[in-house]
C-alpha cells in the first residue's frame, strides 16, 4: 500500500483501490448498453454534445488515462492529450461511430484503465499525470478518483433515468472534497450537505451558507444547472465561474466551449 494516500472526509484509502470505481464503471456500461442508437444520437445534457459524444468522451479518457499510467511505470512518460485540438477531433469522430464500436471502445478503455492501475507500485504513486505536453499536471496519486469523477458525472449527463440523485454518497463526498478546493477562488462561503451532516468551506472561510443534499450541491458546483435545490442564508447562492480543476502546479480550466466547462475535463 502507498504510502501516499488519497484523503477524503475523515477517511484514508489505498489510491489503487478500485472498488467504488469498479461500480461506477458497471453502472454506466448498464445504462449505455441500454441505449438504442436513437437513443445515443439524441441530445445529452451537455450542449452540443449527443450521448454518443458523451459516452466517446468517457472510452477516450479511460484509455488515454491508462496510457499515462502505462507510461509512468515503463519510465516512457506520455501527456494525456495531444492537444485540445486532436482530443475534440476524436471525440467527434467516435461520437459518429456506429454504436457497437462505441461501446467495445468503452469496454476496452475500462479494462485497459484497471490493466494499468495493477501494474503500479509504491514508487509510482508519487508520479504526476500531464494532461497535455509540458502540463498542466496533476498528482498520480488522483488517478483514481478523476476516472471515477468522469463515470459519475457525465453518467448523469446523459440524460437518462440515472441522475445525480443516483450518485453514491461515498462519491458525493469525494466529489465535494474536490469542488469546494477547485473553487477557493469564488469563496468565502460555506457548504452544508443536508443528507450527509457534512460541511466544508470555499475560501477561507466566512462567508454565506449554502445548504442542500450533497449531490445538489455538486452538481451546482461543477456548472450543471442553476442552483435548483439549494438555498442560501443570504439570498441567492454565490456566483460561480467555470470548474477548474486544480492542478498541481497550475490551475487549468481544462474547458473546450461550454461542454467541457462543464466536464471534469
Amino acid at each position: 500500500m502507498s504510502p501516499d494516500r488519497v484523503t477524503g472526509t475523515g477517511t484514508e484509502r489505498d489510491p489503487g483501490d478500485l472498488t467504488g470505481l469498479d461500480e461506477s464503471s458497471h453502472a454506466f456500461t448498464r445504462t449505455v448498453d441500454a441505449l438504442t442508437e436513437e437513443q445515443l444520437a439524441a441530445p445529452s445534457l451537455l450542449p452540443g454534445w449527443s450521448r454518443a459524444h458523451v459516452v466517446a468522451h468517457v472510452a477516450l479518457n479511460g484509455g488515454s488515462l491508462a496510457a499515462v499510467i502505462r507510461g509512468l511505470v515503463h519510465a516512457n512518460p506520455v501527456a494525456m492529450y495531444e492537444s485540445d485540438e486532436q482530443r475534440d477531433a476524436d471525440i467527434e469522430e467516435l461520437g459518429h461511430a456506429e454504436p457497437s464500436e462505441l461501446r467495445e471502445r468503452h469496454l476496452v478503455a475500462t479494462t485497459e484503465f484497471a490493466d494499468a492501475v495493477a501494474l503500479m507500485d509504491e514508487s509510482h504513486w508519487s508520479g504526476r499525470i500531464d494532461r497535455l505536453p509540458g502540463g498542466p499536471a496533476w498528482p498520480m496519486v488522483t488517478v483514481v478518483p478523476t476516472r471515477r469523477r468522469e463515470l459519475e458525472i457525465h453518467h448523469a449527463d446523459l440524460g437518462t433515468s440515472y441522475t445525480r440523485a443516483d450518485w453514491p454518497a461515498d462519491f458525493v463526498v469525494e466529489l465535494l472534497d474536490a469542488t469546494t478546493v477547485d473553487h477557493a477562488s469564488a469563496g468565502p462561503f460555506r457548504v452544508h450537505a443536508t443528507d450527509l451532516g457534512l460541511d466544508w468551506f470555499v475560501g477561507d472561510g466566512g462567508g454565506p451558507t449554502v445548504m442542500g443534499s450533497g449531490a445538489d450541491l455538486g452538481w451546482w458546483l461543477t456548472g450543471r444547472g442553476g442552483g435548483e435545490g439549494l438555498t442560501c442564508e443570504f439570498g441567492q447562492p454565490p456566483a460561480l465561474g467555470p470548474w477548474r480543476r486544480a492542478s498541481a502546479t497550475a490551475t487549468d480550466d481544462g474547458v473546450e466551449g461550454l461542454a467541457r466547462s462543464l466536464g471534469s475535463d
